[in-house]
């Protein structure tokens, strides 16, 4: 609390607060911006590329290849298994 009839002055403390404060929350914000950059970009390569994946369910090369899918190494491997589903 002031005496009265004193004016408040800035100081050079808080000149000195507000630029660390202002420097901080610039790099907080580039920092965040650069990682959901990186996020974003590495969800929309994922989903751009194939993700075989084999089916449990088929048992059978017939059965498989009936469905369009692949039979390798003795299961059924569909390749255009969407990695969102």
């Amino acid at each position: 609390m002031r005496p009265p009839g004193k004016k408040e002055q800035f100081g050079l403390k808080n000149a000195v607060n507000l630029v660390f404060f202002a420097a901080f929350s610039v790099m907080l914000l580039t920092a965040g911006l650069y990682i959901a950059s990186l996020v974003l970009f590495s969800v929309k390569e994922s989903l751009n590329t194939s993700h075989p994946t084999s089916i449990p369910w088929i048992s059978d090369k017939d059965g498989c290849e009936k469905v369009g899918r692949v039979w390798r190494d003795g299961k059924c491997w569909d390749y255009q298994h969407n990695p969102s589903f």
